[in-house]
């Protein structure tokens, strides 16, 4: 599967610390799960500021509820 064929369900920032101001590192998860092995590839854990996940959204009703998404 080629990334264009990816289902892409999160993005996460992952904000790091470093001498020059704060490093965003941004990801793009079909998984939330991946999330754990970008951090573990990426700069020691302690210079991590934040963490920032966002659900990207393919549903074209913004405002569906919960009881609504339980008949789709």
């Amino acid at each position: 599967m080629s990334d264009d064929d990816r289902l892409i369900r999160w993005h996460a920032v992952v904000h790091y610390r470093t001498e020059n101001g704060v490093l965003d590192d941004e990801h793009d998860l079909e998984e939330l799960g991946e999330l754990h092995d970008l951090v573990e590839l990426g700069p020691h854990w302690d210079t991590i500021e934040r963490i920032e996940v966002l659900r990207v959204n393919q549903c074209t009703a913004t405002d569906l509820t919960v009881e609504q998404a339980a008949e789709l």
